[in-house]
C-alpha cells in the first residue's frame, strides 16, 4: 500500500517544471545507485570472506552426490549400465523419439 506522504509527493512533483523533474530524478538515482553499490559491496565482502575457509558445516559436492546416492534403492541402480560413463551419449539418444 502507497502511504499517503507518497502520493502527496507525487502531485507535488507532477507540479514541477520538466527541469526540476531532472534534477529529482537524478538524486533518486544517484542515491539508488549508491544503495545499490553499497549492497553490493557488502555481499561481495562476507563472499570472499567465506573463500578459503574452512566452514564445517559446507559439505563438499561429492559428499552431497553421495548422500543423494544413498537414498536411491540398490535395484534402481542395478537398472544403470555399468558403461554409462564411457557411452553416455549413446545411452541418451536411445530414449529420444525420432
Amino acid at each position: 500500500m502507497i502511504s499517503p506522504k507518497l502520493l502527496e509527493l507525487e502531485k507535488s512533483i507532477h507540479n514541477l517544471s520538466l527541469d526540476d523533474k531532472l534534477w529529482l530524478l537524478e538524486k533518486i538515482l544517484c542515491q539508488v545507485r549508491q544503495i545499490t553499490q553499497e549492497k553490493n559491496s557488502n555481499f561481495t565482502t562476507s563472499q570472499s570472506a567465506n573463500i578459503g575457509s574452512n566452514k564445517t558445516d559446507i559439505n563438499p559436492i561429492w559428499k552431497i552426490a553421495v548422500e543423494i546416492g544413498a537414498k536411491i534403492p540398490q535395484e534402481e541402480w542395478e537398472k544403470v549400465p555399468q558403461d554409462l560413463s564411457k557411452n553416455f551419449d549413446l545411452y541418451q539418444t536411445l530414449g529420444e523419439e525420432d
